[in-house]
């Protein structure tokens, strides 16, 4: 047998189907080469951008249709029909027959004699009224609580079916903000700027005298004007209530024993309306 003795000084011979690792790549300064070339920049997508600028003009016609919602309007008449309250509701032209509004009316036991669609000539207006009765006694509905009843139950189908119609209104999340005021702020004059204003004068036939209050609105409102002038004696013959948007203008007959407002009770009317008005809503605001 022959063997084959290797030292170390010998020339390896690579054995055949064994390739080297270094052979069939590149150099190392080769390589360096390669990698010190100046990398490309990636080319920007252009659907992003398109994206984002259509969402920007959606964005935008959302805030246009915000800010051309229309004020919700209520009226509640008991002047001009010697029969009925008459009752018109207005939100633009985005109402409908107001089904809903008519078997909710009803539900507070209250018979709906006849009832009015009005439209402008553009139809950007459209006026609903009812003529309403009480269903027991057939006739006007003035009692104050009542007529307060009618207002809410209007104001919250309007919001269920026209949530965009809060931010005009003095209802539903707006009238239940939480105070900001500082608990721990110093008592104190307060700042007070609610605008309530308060106008009496006689009528025309001397039988009795009309009281107009234009203040910011709130829930519970007619029923707290009311309430005012009872402790005052003085007594509510009928009222024509009216709602825009976040804003109250109510007009009310009212006699002092039987007789129109003396000046001493115009000024106290006029004082005490003011005051309590005010009062409840900075309570809204802060408390103590």
């Amino acid at each position: 047998m022959e063997s084959t003795i290797l030292n170390s000084s010998a020339v390896a011979v690579p054995l055949r189907g064994i390739v080297p690792a270094h052979i069939g790549k590149a150099h190392p300064r080769q390589r360096l080469a390669r990698c010190s070339k100046p990398l490309q920049q990636p080319r920007l997508a252009k659907g992003p951008i398109v994206r984002a600028a259509l969402s920007t003009e959606v964005d935008r016609d959302d805030a246009q249709k915000v800010e051309e919602a229309p004020k919700p309007v209520v009226k509640i008449d008991n002047q001009h029909d010697p029969f009925a309250t008459v009752v018109s509701i207005q939100y633009g032209n985005r109402l409908g027959e107001l089904l809903d509004t008519t078997a909710a009316l009803k539900n507070l036991g209250l018979n709906i004699r006849r009832a009015k669609i009005r439209k402008t000539q553009d139809e950007k207006l459209v006026v609903n009224k009812f003529y309403i009765t009480d269903a027991v006694t057939s006739e006007k509905v003035l009692r104050s609580s009542r007529l307060e009843e009618i207002r809410a139950t209007i104001f919250s189908n309007l919001l269920y079916y026209h949530p965009e119609a809060q931010d005009g209104m003095a209802w539903g999340q707006k009238a239940h903000k939480p105070s900001t005021a500082d608990p721990l702020r110093p008592l104190g004059p307060r700042k007070r700027g609610v605008s309530t204003t308060v106008r009496v004068m006689e009528d025309t036939e001397g039988s009795h005298s009309e009281l107009f209050v234009d203040t910011p609105d709130r829930p519970g409102l007619l029923t707290a004007i009311v309430s005012t002038l009872k402790d005052l004696n003085v007594n509510v013959i009928s009222a024509e209530v009216d709602t825009e948007g976040d804003q109250a203008k109510d007009m009310f007959y009212v006699t002092y024993h039987g007789d129109p407002l003396p000046p001493p009770m115009v000024q106290l009317v006029t004082n005490a309306l003011q005051y309590y008005l005010s009062l409840s809503e900075v309570e809204k605001e802060e408390s103590y």
